[in-house]
């Protein structure tokens, strides 16, 4: 007698066996969402750290120019031919003349610190979390700190000031030659990146040229901090091409790259201990499901061979097998990710900002819904390979062992 084989039976051996093995069952779905999870925090985490690390210090623009100098005694025509020459190099993309910071004391009564009013390099844009950054054709504007720690030396107490307060307000500015300069704030620029103190306001780099200029021509006798000698970057279009530019310029002036005042081998040794640390454990789930459903198969040899005694074929229990966890595998994939989504809001999110919370490493860890759907399909390609060499170690079974005694 042949026995029809639909979906219905083959759901209800399911359910039966459900029913009759709740702790195997229990078991299967904690260590899958227990997988689930330390996975999608481990890929959340290593995501950001290594785009940090690639584009935040391996690519910071520090690593990405050059700076050259020319003497006071050097014509502009002859720094013009090395200008020509170091544009047509490889890998360089700009060459301009950067002015020196200027030391300034604010006249107006805002601040009370002494700043440095600085330029912005090309090819770097700051964050800005307030208002807007200037164009370099303007003039008289500027972005200050988000937050300023201003020290009132006469009532001997540090003042932080909202920078965001200071936007549309016009600040007087003198240098150490007494000349004045006004600056217009415009915005409020995030001071993590390690190319800042806290104590920059950024302006045009023309204006800040012209300022230059005017202290060194200043009537006033004396000695200045700036010097007359002119600086120049040297832009490279990637980090990893600065020393194979740097020995060809090197033909044309005299060239050196400042070097990033940010330690990364840190983090670059976290990352890689985190990638090994998600290998490893990527293979021993892959491992823990092959010895699960080996044993799953192993346990179930009389009920396997009942089944092809009563004219079960492979196709059936390959997906009785599949079925039963992929259901629940899929329920506790679920399970998983809302744990996660709760575990990097309460507990990782807030142990990050406590390490790297701004500064520039500063990152979360937030889990997709992609990250999700592709840890569901390295889930059912491992269940379906598993269940596969299940099925066949299943073939094997020799259909006398119903007759045996028990």
């Amino acid at each position: 007698m042949k026995i029809k084989m639909n979906n219905k039976n083959l759901n209800m051996l399911i359910r039966s066996y459900v029913s009759s093995e709740k702790l195997t069952v229990s078991f299967y779905c904690v260590f899958t969402t227990l997988a689930t999870i330390l996975v999608l925090i481990s890929v959340g985490i290593i995501s950001p750290l290594k785009y940090n690390i690639d584009n935040k210090i391996n690519n910071h623009i520090l690593n990405r120019e050059l700076t050259a100098q020319f003497g006071k005694n050097m014509s502009d025509d002859e720094i013009n031919d090395v200008i020509i020459n170091v544009k047509n190099t490889e890998h360089v993309v700009d060459m301009y003349q950067v002015p020196a910071p200027l030391a300034v004391s604010e006249e107006s009564g805002v601040l009370f610190s002494e700043y440095n009013l600085s330029y912005i390099h090309r090819g770097f844009t700051p964050t800005i979390t307030n208002g807007k950054i200037f164009d370099e054709s303007e003039t008289q504007v500027a972005v200050v700190p988000e937050t300023i720690s201003d020290f009132n030396e006469s009532e001997h107490k540090i003042v932080e000031i909202n920078g965001g307060d200071l936007i549309g307000k016009t600040l007087v500015f003198s240098d150490e030659c007494s000349n004045e300069h006004r600056a217009k704030i415009v915005g409020t620029y995030d001071t993590s990146d390690p190319i800042f103190t806290g104590k920059e306001i950024l302006i045009p780099r023309q204006d800040l040229l012209d300022y230059n200029e005017a202290v060194l021509n200043s009537p006033q006798q004396g000695y200045v901090s700036i010097s007359s000698d002119k600086s120049y970057k040297i832009l490279i279009d990637d980090a990893k091409n600065t020393d194979s530019a740097l020995s060809e310029v090197s033909d044309y002036c005299v060239a050196y790259k400042e070097s990033l005042s940010f330690d990364a081998d840190s983090f670059n040794v976290a990352l890689y201990i985190l990638i090994a640390s998600l290998i490893s454990f990527l293979a021993l789930v892959v491992i823990g499901f092959f010895l699960f459903l080996k044993n799953n198969v192993d346990n179930r040899t009389e009920e396997l061979a009942l089944y092809r005694s009563l004219g079960y074929k492979s196709r059936h229990i390959f997906y009785i097998l599949f079925s039963e966890h992929l259901l629940f595998g899929s329920l506790s994939i679920i399970l998983g990710a809302a744990a996660s989504v709760l575990i990097c809001v309460f507990a990782v999110n807030p142990f990050l900002d406590s390490l790297v919370g701004n500064t520039i490493m500063a990152m979360n860890v937030n889990i997709t819904i992609a990250e999700i759907l592709v840890i569901f399909l390295f889930f059912s390609a491992v269940l379906f390979f598993v269940c596969r060499k299940a099925v066949k170690r299943s073939e094997k079974i020799d259909l006398t062992v119903l007759l045996r005694e028990k």
